[in-house]
This record gives C-alpha cells, structure tokens and sequence, in this order.
C-alpha cells in the first residue's frame, strides 16, 4: 500500500517520500474507519489532509490523487476477488444463502 502511495504521489507530482507515505497510509485508516459507502470521502479527505498539510501538495492535485489512489488500490483486488469467486462456482446468490444459513446458526447458539 505505501509503494502505492508513493508512486501515486509521484505521478501527480507531490513530493512524498517513500517513508513519508507511511504518514500518509496511517491517515487513510483513519479516514476508511469513517463509515460511508465504498470508505469514498473518509478515505479522500484523510489523504488530501495529508498531503496539502504535511507535503505541501495543491489541494487539486492532491484530490485528483486520492481518487485515483483509491481506484488503483481498489478496483485490481475487486476484480481479483471475482475471479476468484468464479474459479470456486460461487455466485452472489449463493454467497447471500450461506450467509443467510450462518446467520441463522448464529441465532441458534
């Protein structure tokens, strides 16, 4: 995650070096902790804090990095988890009834 981080920042011309991005990865748990759908907003404003505060970085290209920081870390391991979900035959329905049967399992104890 952090080389991610750190390639990210170098891409949009932000100034963050490598041990700087550690900085920067321990404010984006604190900005995924923030409940909302997808961590979208908790996880952008944490690194766009970030990196206009510690780094310097213009508040545009440091937005323009956070989303596609947050596209590149997530959209690989989605499609991942896809294919892997394909390669074991399980399907979004059938994903729902074992958690359903879990669930009721839970009930039981």
């Amino acid at each position: 995650m952090a080389a991610g981080i750190w390639l990210v920042s170098r891409a949009f011309a932000i100034e963050v070096t490598y041990l700087g991005s550690f900085l920067l990865m321990t404010l984006l748990v604190v900005g995924v902790a923030v409940p909302t759908p997808g961590a979208v907003g908790g996880f952008h404003e944490a690194f766009r804090i970030g990196a206009t505060t510690f780094f310097h970085a213009p508040n545009d290209r440091a937005i323009g990095a956070a989303i596609v920081l947050h596209a590149v870390s997530f959209v690989p391991v989605t499609l991942m988890g896809i294919v892997f979900m394909a390669q074991e035959g399980l399907t979004l329905g059938r994903m729902r009834r074992l958690a359903g049967r879990s669930g009721a399992e839970e009930g039981a104890r």
